[in-house]
């Protein structure tokens, strides 16, 4: 009988040490699945971390984060509370906010999630549930719902793209606009047209 209980508690050790290894070896060099458990797993923990992007002496881009834990084996920094700044090159500069995200250190990829926020300095805001920086490209992408308002104008639709080496920003699909402010001046040239 104790031969029994010996093989059993064997085979229960393996099993969960067989699990865990799993779950472990499923979040390496998987930059698409979820962020690593904060707090047991982090090799170095900073609060108030300043990050640039440059090149050739450029500055790209510049994020701020209350706090960051950095994953050496990852070769990622997950971050809390994110606020950044893009520069378009042809001139111009896009603000982002959100609540966590992570950095990719080899490609410096840059993934932001939750109430996710960008302002342009032309006044308009967009907002939506998470977006990519793909820093070889210089573009900002989302696949999530996206709301875009300024000036009288209100824009929804299923994915974007914004492109910061010229500034320009493209929506994949769904487009709705509703246009309030921006019609004024074509009240009674168009028939059937209200503002």
């Amino acid at each position: 009988m104790t031969r029994l209980k010996i093989v059993i508690l064997i085979l229960i050790c393996l099993l969960a040490g067989g699990t865990m290894l799993t779950l472990r070896l499923s979040h390496l060099g998987d930059g698409e699945g979820p962020l690593p458990t904060i707090e047991t797993e982090a090799d170095l923990t900073s609060k108030n971390i300043h990050l640039v992007g440059d090149k050739s002496g450029s500055k790209e881009w510049e994020l701020e984060a209350r706090k960051a834990q950095h994953f050496l084996a990852e070769n990622m920094t997950v971050l809390e509370n994110i606020e950044a700044s893009f520069y378009v090159r042809e001139g111009g500069l896009i603000r982002m906010r959100g609540d966590k995200g992570r950095v990719h250190h080899a490609t410096r990829d840059i993934e932001v999630q939750g109430n996710v926020l960008i302002l342009s300095d032309k006044g308009y805001q967009l907002r939506t549930d998470g977006l990519q920086y793909v820093d070889s490209a210089r573009r900002i992408t989302s696949s999530d719902r996206v709301a875009i308002a300024g000036d009288g104008l209100e824009i929804t639709g299923d994915g974007m793209c914004i492109d910061l080496v010229t500034g320009r920003l493209s929506m994949e699909g769904g487009v709705e606009t509703h246009l309030s402010k921006a019609l004024r001046g074509w009240n009674g040239m168009l028939p059937g047209l209200k503002p």
